[in-house]
């Protein structure tokens, strides 16, 4: 039953109550926040990818490593090369076709890398575009070396790839289309 006086209430109350529950929800996101940058995850951007034990990769071999679009190859002295498996060419029409290691494919007229077999092969719609296995483009529908990453061995003997130093080929103009610029991409391109 009521007894007919209505009931009243402080807007001072009311707005403190607001701004006491914004400041709470405030410090949850920096609280989150912080905890998100210390696990190292940064929303799936990994700046570097460890590729495991360097020793685990024989001399004159080629590793594709397919959920990073990477393709890891130890040239007969041990160096290591490591390229993205999308063609620049690829990258700028927005094509999915990868560039796979085909150990029969020849380099044309570009000499064959010593103590190494086979090349760097795109077979698309159709067409098909060769690079010899130091990334260098030999022949074919494409144009550019391959997109390279630079690597470094950490005091673990890990192999990791910085994926936020890829050079790459890239049209200057209309896609596809010389004159051509090398240049670091970001990440996302």
């Amino acid at each position: 039953m009521t007894t007919g006086r209505p009931r009243t209430t402080s807007r001072t109350g009311c707005l403190l109550r607001v701004a006491a529950v914004v400041a709470v929800a405030v410090a949850a996101m920096f609280v989150v926040g912080a905890f998100c940058a210390g696990s190292g995850d940064d929303g799936g951007a990994a700046t570097t990818y460890d590729a495991g034990p360097a020793s685990a990769y024989e001399d004159a071999s080629v590793t594709a490593v397919e959920p990073q679009h990477l393709l890891i190859v130890r040239l007969p002295g041990g160096e290591f090369r490591v390229f993205r498996d999308i063609s620049p060419r690829q990258q700028e029409l927005g094509g999915d076709c990868r560039v796979v290691y085909d150990e029969t494919a020849g380099t044309g007229t570009l000499p064959q890398i010593e103590g190494m077999a086979g090349a760097l092969v795109e077979d698309c719609n159709n067409s098909r575009a060769v690079w010899r296995l130091d990334g260098r483009f030999a022949f074919g529908n494409g144009y550019g070396d391959l997109d390279r990453y630079d690597t470094r061995t950490d005091g673990a003997g890990h192999l990791i790839v910085d994926l936020d130093s890829r050079t790459c080929t890239r049209s200057r103009g209309v896609i596809g289309v010389a004159p051509f610029d090398v240049k670091r991409c970001d990440a996302g391109q």
